[in-house]
């Protein structure tokens, strides 16, 4: 960009600019390098821009800059002044085109708006990128941060997540002073300076010294201790104290206003009203729009001209391609504040006047979103309403979600002052409502979503808009399911009274029903509502209402455990995946939900339904892991992958099929390629990344790093907070952080962390975690138990009353997987030895055929104590010799330390003479002894750590094989045989 000439010196920021062309050298390595530009007004951060861009190693440059206009603000103002400024060069790369043209007038029309439309455009914007900056470089800066509309900022995370060895610098400016206490950048600054490459650059004010060499830059000669004192060190009040030609000693200004006019009020009227007018604008204002602003003030091109030169030699304005942009923001509000109220009226009119004529040459979107400014600040309701309208259908046509729904309230904010609003806009009010439901449920405001919904439900009349109320409710009862609402089901059975069966969107509303019946549980008469939707959609065409409800279908018919949600969540890493309620058993249904699930990928590949189709995949890969067959649930997810790729999806819907084949891969035992997955999945958006953090974190603590494995965990906190997260990413989150205890040897904090996470969200209530997933709960009871401190077992009778309850409750059917589970977590909770070895030994032969390692490493460890316990050294010697030929190379830390432990505690029990009578073990004899002191079962217990179910137990077998029919007789033989 060409701009004004600088100072002729950088004054003190030598070392900073350093830093930066330090960044740069690095970034044009391959490197990708954020430097985050961080101080007050005036201090000096454009000046040190121009000088690294004067500088910098990098090929290309380019600067785009956010602009203040509040809700009405252009979506993606600076990466769109970005990508033209690319686009205009030339500069090498592939084409351009397809989701682009969303930002880029002249690429060629604009694709039609879908639910993926905004990842797909973060994806080409990242990709458009990384191209033009290959092989030499590119230097991309962001002025103004604190002025970001919410698309900008969320595209900046993504670019931030997901830059990968290319050469790019990216600069970002950010004034902190305007940052206040609910500033959106005060939550998002943190969580920018956590990411690799990023760096955080602060510019404070110069020192004595500084602003002495600073005046001697500009030629004048001054007191440096009075300069320093008056100006605080500020590099631009400096320059506005030295400008005026009165002595440095004279009366200070009363405030930055008046100071920095010092250096507007020498210059010619003409030019400080042509200024007034450009100020009414921000602090940038398109040539073409201000020739035409001046012409209604009487000020003609020429005239103008002579106008704009003395500003712009003084340093009050800057040229760029388009226009003129003021020195600094303080400048423009200085300028704008000196108006008269009068004069700022008929300025914000005459802007209103041309833009609503039009302005060849820009964007009719970005025209209209200043339109509705400028119409606002004259209190031009009507003309605010209409252009706001305008604005919002540009902002849903460029995917910007978060200003789409502003734009939308205020159309809703000027619907009362406007009384013909439904006419100018040709809708009625309750429409409007409607699209502003549907808009935050994008969004992800649930609860703005149902406010909208109820407010269009109270402005319109049933009798005379029968569908709009339906779809009204049928809007409200999806945000309230989402909200998890019971009254979600009574506002879709009201809609259901204005959507005959007859109607066009009836199928989409028995799918909606289908799906809020079954997460309320109620399963059979979801069945019923999906295969109402299914018939109906079949019939009258409704393809997209036909792959939702074969989704829930699939769902309801399989086992679903996670289905449509995050797979590999639940039973965590070596252990199976998924969260949900285990079904069918019945033969051949494996088969038919795999059916539906290809007929809704393919449907949906037909119709353009991409999220559909990629949650299609996933599923389909989970539901597959759930029947066994690993191999295929890998091959279903990795072709998800390859879907996301293919779709320009890989960042952000690819991230959810990765992380479930990095989980597959664990369990296959091919632990190097999943870990090289897991850090080679893109770094998507908060809820994708804190998924990957959360697996991440299981990865580390099966590997025994425990420091990774806490870092990744503080991260997903840190991404997703309790107060902000739903049930299912936190459970997980708990979960995640049980495995690391359990695996550190902290098994009492552990299971106050799973009691935790009951207490707070129910994790072992039954159908909120599948029993696969419970199994290693199971493991911890186990290893509680066999740690035998009174804490420890409390803790574990406590988690084995909860586990039981899902144990003992008619479940219905149940997957392969999930009978797999249940019999691995009922060989874990056993307190008869011989039960347990049964249990275990099965299930390990079952994981083994299938292909689960961690199921039958745990299985074969579960086993082997039990065969200890029963005295029975050879199967144990059998059972550890499976265990470490089934470990394999590359084994977790965690199997191999478990082998050595297991190790160890046979050889110690050899040692003990193997020829006690009767066949007794060690505990037996050990129980038998402490009979004999006259201890009930529950005392014998505290004495030898062990609950008295367990003492139970080893009583009965005890008394077994010394042929006697209770304890009495039990400590007489005992005595004879001179045990005790």
């Amino acid at each position: 960009m060409q701009v004004h000439d600088p100072p002729p010196a950088l004054v003190g920021r030598q070392q900073q600019l350093d830093q930066l062309l330090s960044a740069a050298r690095t970034a044009g390595e391959g490197v990708p390098q954020t430097t985050v530009l961080c101080a007050d007004a005036g201090i000096g951060k454009t000046r040190l821009i121009t000088e690294y861009l004067a500088r910098t190693p990098l090929n290309r440059t380019v600067v785009g800059g956010c602009l203040e206009l509040g809700t009405e603000g252009i979506a993606y103002a600076p990466f769109t002044t970005v990508l033209r400024h690319l686009v205009r060069e030339g500069a090498p790369g592939g084409t351009v085109g397809g989701e682009l043209a969303r930002l880029v007038p002249g690429l060629g029309p604009a694709p039609e708006a879908t639910e993926e439309s905004r990842a797909r455009l973060f994806e080409a914007v990242l990709t458009f990128l990384e191209e033009r900056a290959r092989p030499d470089g590119l230097a991309v800066v962001v002025e103004d941060l604190h002025w970001a509309d919410a698309s900008t900022r969320d595209l900046l995370v993504f670019l931030l997540r997901n830059l990968e060895a290319a050469p790019v610098h990216l600069l970002v400016s950010i004034r902190t002073d305007d940052l206040h206490r609910s500033h959106p950048m005060r939550r998002l600054l943190p969580e920018i300076e956590r990411l690799p490459g990023v760096r955080r650059l602060n510019l404070g004010p110069l020192s004595r010294d500084e602003v002495a060499e600073q005046a001697a830059a500009l030629g004048r000669q001054a007191d440096p201790d009075l300069l320093h004192a008056r100006s605080g060190g500020n590099p631009l009040f400096v320059e506005s104290l030295l400008a005026d030609p009165g002595p440095l000693g004279t009366a200070l200004p009363d405030g930055p206003r008046e100071l920095l006019l010092r250096g507007v009020d020498p210059l010619p009227e003409t030019t400080r009203t042509v200024l007034g007018l450009a100020s009414a604008a921000g602090d940038r204002v398109d040539h073409s729009v201000l020739a035409e602003v001046a012409e209604h003030s009487g000020i003609g091109e020429g005239a103008l001209d002579s106008a704009l030169r003395p500003a712009i030699d003084a340093g009050v304005l800057r040229a760029n391609e388009d226009g003129y942009l003021f020195r600094h923001a303080l400048l423009t509000e200085a300028v704008y504040a000196d108006l008269l109220p009068g004069e700022r009226v008929r300025v914000h009119r005459r802007y209103a006047d041309v833009l609503e004529k039009g302005v060849p040459g820009r964007v009719p979107g970005e025209t209209a979103a200043q339109l509705a400014r400028h119409a606002h600040a004259v209190h031009d309701h009507p003309r605010a309403l209409s252009a706001a309208w305008t604005a919002a259908e540009h902002a849903a046509a460029t995917a910007a979600h978060p200003e789409y729904l502003d734009l939308l309230e205020r159309v809703l904010e000027l619907w009362e002052l406007v009384p013909d609003a439904a006419d100018r806009l040709g809708l009625p009010h309750g429409e409007i409502l409607r699209r502003a439901c549907t808009a935050a449920h994008v969004f992800g405001s649930t609860r703005r979503a149902v406010a909208h919904a109820t407010a269009g439900l109270r402005a319109t009349d049933p009798a005379t808009h029968p569908e709009l109320t339906g779809e009204l409710l049928m809007a409200r009862g999806r945000a309230r399911s989402d909200q998890g609402r019971v009254d979600a089901l009574e506002d879709l059975r009201a809609a259901a009274e204005h959507l005959h069966h007859d109607h066009p969107r009836r199928p989409a509303l028995d799918a909606a029903s289908a799906t809020v019946l079954m997460r309320l549980g109620r399963e059979e008469e979801s069945e019923q509502a999906a295969r109402a939707a299914l018939t109906t959609a079949q019939r009258t065409g409704d393809q997209v209402s036909e792959v939702d409800a074969l989704m829930t279908l699939s769902s309801l018919l399989g086992e679903t455990s996670g289905i449509g949600q995050d797979p590999a969540g639940g039973r965590g890493l070596g252990g199976g995946a998924g969260i949900g309620v285990e079904r069918n058993e019945e033969p051949g249904a494996g088969d038919a939900v795999a059916e539906m699930l290809h007929r809704a990928i393919d449907l949906a590949q037909r119709t353009g339904q991409v999220r559909m189709e990629v949650r299609a995949w996933r599923n389909l890969a989970v539901h597959l892991d759930q029947e066994l067959r690993l191999a295929e649930a890998y091959r279903a997810a990795q072709r998800g992958v390859e879907r996301c790729a293919e779709l320009g999806l890989s960042r952000s819907q690819g991230v959810g099929c990765g992380a479930t084949m990095a989980a597959l891969l664990t369990d296959m035992g091919r632990l190097d390629e999943a870990e090289a997955l897991l850090v080679r999945l893109p770094r998507g958006q908060s809820r994708q990344e804190a998924h990957r953090l959360n697996l991440m974190a299981q990865f580390c603590a099966l590997q025994g790093r425990w420091a990774q494995a806490e870092q990744a965990l503080e991260a997903f906190t840190q991404l997703m907070p309790r107060d902000v997260s739903s049930p299912v990413e936190y459970l997980n989150h708990y979960y995640a952080r049980s495995h690391l205890l359990i695996f550190r040897g902290e098994l009492v904090e552990s299971a106050r962390e799973v009691e935790r996470a009951h207490d707070d969200i129910g994790m072992l209530e039954l159908g909120r975690f599948p029993l696969d997933g419970l199994a290693m709960v199971g493991v911890l009871v186990f290893r509680l138990r066999r740690q035998g401190d009174p804490e420890g077992l409390r803790a574990a009778e406590k988690l084995a009353a909860h586990l039981r309850a899902n144990l003992d409750h008619d479940r219905g059917r149940i997957s392969p997987m999930g009978r797999l589970g249940r019999r691995v977590l009922v060989g874990f909770l056993s307190e008869d030895p011989t039960e347990m070895l049964e249990h275990l030994v099965g299930a390990a032969e079952t994981a083994e055929r299938a292909g689960y390692r961690g199921f039958q490493l745990r299985s074969l460890m579960g086993a082997f104590h039990a065969a200890l316990d029963l005295g029975d050294h050879g199967r144990a010697r059998a059972l550890l010799e499976r265990y470490e030929t089934s470990l394999g190379p590359g084994t977790a830390w965690n199997f191999d330390q478990e082998a050595e432990r297991m190790r160890t505690d046979l050889k110690e029990a050899v040692t003990v003479p193997a020829t006690l009578p009767a066949g007794l073990t060690r505990r037996e004899l050990e129980v038998l002894t402490e009979v004999a002191e006259g201890l009930s079962n529950r005392e014998v217990g505290e004495a030898l750590f062990i609950s008295a179910k367990t003492v139970s137990v080893h009583l009965s077998n005890l008394m077994g094989k010394l042929g006697v029919g209770n304890r009495t007789a039990a400590v007489a033989r005992a005595r004879e045989l001179g045990l005790v």
